[in-house]
């Protein structure tokens, strides 16, 4: 069987797509590699077992990378000391008022985890930006970012 460079594009694209479906950030890698694979193969002929070393390998450093690099970072780990996140600013996303806690999400994890329940001493909107000022056991406390 002889692939062509548009099977691996296919199998790219639907590998892309079923990642969609799940949040593991798996298939993406093998998809990536794939549509990189599908593009040698149009440039530069391969032969099959050439194809699927250079798609396992060009696969398996994408995903080499992004656990390394990218995936729960060193400096984001359970049982840091809260002086770390003073001062850390997040997206508010849920509302909060004097009388119920709000939600905030941080681009990258905080203490182990990107959603934080959050207190104020004022009332912030949803959307606003807010920074970590104090650490209350499970609840963050936060003031409105300045714009």
């Amino acid at each position: 069987m002889e692939l062509v460079w548009w099977h691996w594009f296919v199998l790219g694209l639907a590998l892309v797509a079923l990642e969609m479906l799940t949040p593991t950030f798996f298939l993406l890698w093998f998809g990536l590699g794939a549509l990189l694979t599908g593009t040698t193969v149009w440039l530069w002929p391969l032969g099959l077992a050439g194809q699927v070393l250079l798609w396992s390998v060009s696969s398996l450093a994408m995903m080499g990378v992004w656990l390394k690099y990218f995936k729960n970072p060193a400096d984001t780990r359970p049982g840091q000391a809260k002086e770390s996140v003073l001062g850390v600013t997040g997206l508010v996303t849920r509302a909060v008022t004097e009388m119920s806690q709000g939600e905030i999400l941080f681009q990258r994890p905080v203490l182990g985890a990107d959603r934080w329940p959050i207190i104020a001493d004022t009332p912030i909107q949803s959307g606003k930006k807010a920074r970590v000022v104090d650490v209350l056991g499970q609840i963050l406390k936060v003031e409105q970012a300045g714009e």
